[in-house]
């Protein structure tokens, strides 16, 4: 808690002064003052280590010389200084302001000059006074800050909990992924389910903007797709058994939490059993890239973004895969990521870098579009690929 009154330091053969300084302070308009000598510049210093003082006044003498005004000045930075020069003394004002000095008078004038040192008390405590405002805002900021770091850590930590391995081999698939998200967390999201011994879900979901708000939302997404799936186990409901009935539950729980958050996604169910795929779009794009011995290319599809709308338009699509299939799926931040005139060389180069790769894995294929660290990116990368096992 601050302090509910400033403290005035006086340093040295002040003591004639004192009377005047205390009579000004009486009659200054802010809050209370305390005042407090100190007759040397160790002990000054001292008293500065170990108190918060908001002004000092120093009287140059014999015992006190511009060096240590430079001395305390800096013990007292940012916070000002004020220096009372002898009658006739050698000493000089400019230099005493170059040591540190927020102001000079002589102390044999205070009488005088009252009006005048009265204002420059004042304008000086004032100044100490939102000083100390700012270093506290500054406490307060950084505890802030700091609190903020832990929750975002935990964040993490159960955001990277809820995430699969990065590499999963189930259900005659051969699923890895590469995360990278453009602020701490990512609204970029992607998982794996094991729905029986022959059927696999899996899907990446991006979800709008990012950070924490985004992140929070994958929480719920990945909430939702596991209580689907325990409807599965106990027969209280086969949503999860179509991808577009998927969608549809997604979009009613999203629009429900009224968060003002929606996603684009692409959500797949690979059948072992006759290597199907049946696959549903929300608002999806880049489309994934299917790549075989048949060739390699783009899904087709379509559909509106999950979270948007009470009734969103949605279809599902079946498709056989070749036995040596791989699909990339791509979350939009790795497009704005890549140079090109267009959208269509964008999306050339997600295919030249699929074929150049040739299943070597996300990583690869991030290396092969964008090499090397990425240190800003303006939204979240995901690279997700599905591959037979």
């Amino acid at each position: 808690m601050r302090q509910t009154y400033q403290t005035i330091l006086l340093i040295d053969h002040v003591a004639d002064a004192i009377d005047t300084i205390i009579d000004v302070c009486n009659h200054v308009d802010l809050p209370p003052v305390k005042v407090t000598t100190a007759f040397n510049c160790e002990y000054a210093l001292e008293i500065l280590s170990e108190h918060e003082c908001s002004l000092v006044i120093a009287g140059l003498s014999n015992n006190l010389s511009l060096a240590h005004i430079e001395r305390i000045a800096e013990a007292h930075f940012p916070k000002p200084v004020m220096v009372l020069l002898p009658e006739g003394g050698n000493y000089d004002v400019v230099a005493a302001l170059r040591k540190g000095a927020s102001d000079v008078f002589y102390q044999e004038r205070l009488v005088d000059e009252r009006a005048e040192f009265s204002t420059s008390l004042s304008k000086l405590l004032l100044q100490a006074d939102l000083i100390e405002q700012n270093l506290h805002y500054r406490e307060e900021l950084e505890k802030s800050l700091s609190e903020l770091q832990v929750d975002q850590q935990a964040a993490l930590q159960i955001q990277q909990n809820m995430l699969p391995d990065k590499e999963v081999k189930v259900g005659g698939v051969h699923a890895r992924y590469l995360l990278i998200p453009s602020l701490y967390l990512s609204g970029d999201f992607v998982d794996v389910i094991k729905l029986d011994k022959d059927k696999t879900l899996f899907y990446l979901a991006d979800v709008s903007g990012h950070g924490a708000s985004s992140a929070l939302v994958t929480v719920l997404l990945k909430n939702m797709t596991n209580r689907l799936l325990r409807n599965l186990k106990r027969c209280s409901s086969f949503d999860i058994l179509s991808p577009i009935d998927t969608l549809y539950r997604i979009n009613t729980e999203l629009l429900e939490t009224d968060l003002g958050k929606h996603l684009s996604i692409f959500i797949g169910l690979f059948d072992n059993s006759d290597s199907s795929l049946v696959y549903a779009v929300g608002g999806h794009h880049p489309m994934p890239v299917l790549s075989s011995s048949e060739g390699t290319f783009f899904l087709e599809g379509r559909g509106m973004p999950v979270g948007l709308f009470p009734e969103p338009l949605f279809e599902e699509r079946k498709i056989q895969l070749a036995s040596d299939f791989e699909i990339i799926l791509f979350s939009d931040g790795i497009l704005e990521m890549l140079s090109g005139a267009n959208m269509g060389e964008k999306e050339q180069k997600l295919i030249d870098a699929v074929v150049a790769t040739k299943g070597a894995g996300p990583d690869r294929i991030k290396e092969a579009l964008l090499p090397g660290i990425i240190e800003e990116a303006p939204d979240d990368i995901a690279i997700m690929t599905i591959s037979r096992q």
